[in-house]
């Protein structure tokens, strides 16, 4: 007799699952909102109307690491083998000596600052 109540029990459990899957199912299929597969927590409703940008941050990312690896590329190393120009930003660039290396050692500063960030709010969160 055990058995059986919890075989009741389980297929109860089921069953109300199904139905909040099939409830929100159908409120996606009315296309008022729907659920990006990119998020984190599958409650989230997006209006069909809002677009979707996505993308376009993702480029816009790639091509703003690019100009920043090219221009440094160019600062740090590029710059001391090329003759004066008589521009005064460029030749400013060959002949400078700190500026040249401030922003790539940004990079490793704002990696640090970052773990830290998240180990304190592991820290604070689990005890």
């Amino acid at each position: 007799m055990s058995n059986n109540s919890k075989s009741t029990a389980t297929s109860s459990s089921q069953l109300s699952f199904q139905d909040n899957t099939t409830f929100s199912h159908e409120h996606n299929i009315e296309g008022q909102f729907h659920t990006p597969t990119y998020t984190r927590k599958s409650t989230r409703r997006i209006s069909q109307l809002e677009p979707d940008t996505t993308a376009l941050w993702g480029w816009f990312l790639l091509f703003a690491a690019y100009f920043i690896f090219v221009f440094s590329m160019y600062a740090i190393v590029v710059s001391k083998f090329v003759p004066e120009t008589g521009n005064k930003t460029l030749d400013w660039i060959k002949k400078d000596e700190y500026y040249c290396l401030l922003v790539p050692l940004t990079l490793p500063v704002t990696i640090y600052a970052v773990f830290f960030n998240w180990l304190g709010m592991k820290f604070f969160r689990h005890n």
